[in-house]
Formats: structure tokens, sequence, C-alpha cells
């Protein structure tokens, strides 16, 4: 199985099982991505969501309606499913590391740090880009599929997103929906 359909199955697993009661209230999808203790070669895909429920209980929290709507501190921390993580999902870890190695961009940790500069860090950003670009096809799948609708009974906008936000989340994100699903969240991102 390759790392994209491994991806696939436990994303498509994790959406599906959300029960329906919930759904309804459901107005996002959460896909958190983050280095694994920091390291560059252990990108995960985090994915949960946010309810209008507690987006209405943070509001007083928030700076004002947009931040407690769209800012993932503000919302639920659940976790649907964490893929690639060493320890919940060790089969993932081994496809990352594999998917990595296929591209020619494993490395082993450098001992000097002239060399985190000069050859890790650019590696770095080539497996932090691929990433995040399967994480976007991972997303357009979902929605052009009907995985998402069938779940949620209704398309809602997945955001893939980090701890900070910036241009590059709002252009990912839009790439990663349906034209115009995702247009309040990076127009919050552009305006931040």
């Amino acid at each position: 199985m390759t790392f994209q359909d491994h991806l696939r199955t436990l994303a498509e697993q994790a959406i599906s099982s959300i029960p329906v009661g919930e759904a309804e209230h459901i107005y996002v999808i959460s896909f958190f991505i983050d280095n694994e203790r920091d390291d560059p070669r252990q990108p995960t895909l985090i994915i949960g969501y946010n309810t209008d429920a507690q987006f209405r209980r943070t509001l007083a929290d928030a700076s004002d309606e947009a931040e407690a709507r769209w800012n993932h501190a503000f919302w639920l921390q659940n976790e649907l499913t964490a893929i690639g993580d060493l320890t919940r999902d060790p089969d993932g870890a081994v496809a990352r590391r594999q998917r990595i190695s296929e591209l020619g961009l494993w490395y082993d940790e450098p001992t000097h740090p002239e060399v985190w500069m000069t050859t890790v860090r650019p590696t770095a950003v080539l497996i932090e880009a691929n990433f995040n670009q399967a994480c976007v096809q991972l997303a357009r799948d979902l929605h052009n599929d009907g995985v998402i609708k069938s779940a949620i009974g209704r398309p809602v906008p997945v955001i893939l997103h980090e701890l900070e936000y910036y241009e590059g989340i709002a252009r990912r994100t839009a790439a990663a929906n349906p034209p115009g699903l995702a247009d309040d969240f990076t127009a919050w991102v552009r305006v931040g």
C-alpha cells in the first residue's frame, strides 16, 4: 500500500466514524499537519473537526467571531486519527518513510550544524511540500468521492493548518476544497 493509499484509508475511516448526531453540527474538518518530535522527516496528519456549539462556547474568549470560528486553538481538540504517528500509526510511519526514501529525500541526522543549513534544511522543505501536497490531494479526493458529504450530510471545508496561520495555509486550504467552500477561512487568514 502506498502512503497516499494509507492516508486515504485512515482518513475515510475516521470521517466515516463520526456519529450522525454529531455530524449535523460540524462546520469544518481539521487537517492539522505537524512534525512528530520536531523532526521534518516525520510529518503527521491529525484529523478532527469543530462544531457550531464549540464555536458559540468560545466566542467570549476570542478576540472576535472569526477567530473563534477559524482558529484551531478555540476548536474541540478532538482527534479522529493521527496518520503517520510512530506510536499510534506505525504502519503509516513506515509507509511515510518509504515514500520519503522513494523521493530520494530521506537523510540521516547530521552531526555538524553547518550541514543542517546547507543540506538538510533544503531537503526538509521538500519533504514538507510533498507531504502538504499529499494532504491537499487527500482532501480533494474526499470531497470529489463524496466521503465528506456522506459522513457530514453536506460539504464542509477541510482546513489544512499548523499552529500558525499564513498565506501558504490559505493557498493549500483553497486548493483542497471545492471553489468557494473555504473562502471565509482564507479571508480570515489573509486579513490576520
